[in-house]
């Protein structure tokens, strides 16, 4: 069959009429839309959920804790401590009431209980489900005594810590307390149900940290570290088994100050009559020594300056 002149194949009509969409075809585009719906839904229930939740938390906690399943508490887990406190004195101060579910639990009341005794520094508590409390307890070093009167009027012997926290020993190694100096020339100031923190003990925690560790032997004999020339002076002041006083200045390096000390304790060791009263490591390499009595030779010359100083006054 011959086309006619002039026809193309573009002039032919291309509109196609679409076929129906069937019945299935239909029932599918519902269910998919059904679907996402469905979906959208779901995530805006979900987001209301977690608001509830979260302001439910901020706003009311007892419907939150109503709302979890808990059981009652049966005690603690055994507790973690870098110290000598025991878990019977912990359960005691924590003292968790009857039927007490973990939910239930105001972690940061139980947390005040505890710091409020000076010996523990810091508290960790964990809920550890099902009914299970986790306490984990960091507690204060001592570095010196302290002497003071309880409510009675009795005399009690309080710890102090080198950030100057004063507190009672619970379970304190008695043989190793018994190697701490005591503090004098400060005053305790009650507050609350204890004292205020005794000020300049990091400095004073310095100086008897640096004995302990680089001159054992020195710091074996000291009994008393006083704090009265601290504040004014800079100076600590140490009553010692062999030297009545020896001043140490807060403006030298206290391992300096330790070796000349040890020096002239070796000195005095080799003298005939090695009593020395003071010994004054404030004014650098120059050492005074005060001598507790003076010795014979100068004994001999005072009656000798005397007379001379009488017949000068003659003339």
């Amino acid at each position: 069959m011959r086309r006619s002149a002039g026809c193309s194949w573009r002039e032919i009509r291309q509109e196609v009429q679409p076929r129906a969409m069937s019945r299935q075809g239909r029932c599918r585009q519902r269910l998919g839309w059904l679907k996402v719906g469905l979906l959208f839904l779901g995530v805006v229930l979900a987001a209301w959920g977690i608001y509830e939740i979260v302001y439910a938390w901020e706003t009311d906690r007892t419907a939150v804790t109503a709302a979890v399943h808990s059981d009652p508490v049966c005690g603690l887990e055994p507790f973690v401590t870098d110290g000598v406190l025991t878990q019977q004195w912990v359960e005691g101060v924590i003292n968790l009431p009857r039927n007490a579910t973990l939910m239930s639990l105001d972690l940061g009341a139980l947390r005040d209980r505890l710091l409020a005794h000076g010996q523990v520094r810091g508290v960790v508590l964990t809920r550890n489900f099902p009914d299970k409390l986790g306490v984990a307890i960091q507690e204060r070093t001592p570095v010196a005594r302290v002497q003071a009167a309880d409510a009675s009027g009795r005399p009690q012997q309080l710890l102090v810590a080198k950030d100057g926290v004063v507190y009672e020993g619970i379970h304190s190694d008695l043989p190793m307390l018994s190697t701490l100096p005591f503090l004098d020339g400060i005053k305790l100031v009650r507050a609350g149900t204890g004292f205020r923190p005794i000020e300049g003990m990091d400095i004073v925690s310095d100086l008897l940290a640096t004995a302990q560790l680089q001159a054992p032997h020195l710091y074996r004999s000291w009994q008393v570290v006083s704090l009265a020339r601290l504040k004014e002076n800079g100076e600590i002041m140490v009553r010692s088994k062999e030297i009545p006083v020896v001043l140490f200045s807060r403006k030298d390096d206290f391992f300096r100050q330790l070796s000349r000390l040890d020096f002239v304790m070796d000195a005095m060791r080799r003298l005939p009559d090695p009593a020395i009263k003071t010994v004054n490591l404030t004014l650098g390499s120059q050492v005074p020594l005060t001598p507790e009595r003076p010795p014979p030779e100068l004994l001999q010359l005072q009656p000798t300056m005397s007379n001379q100083t009488k017949g000068k006054r003659a003339l």
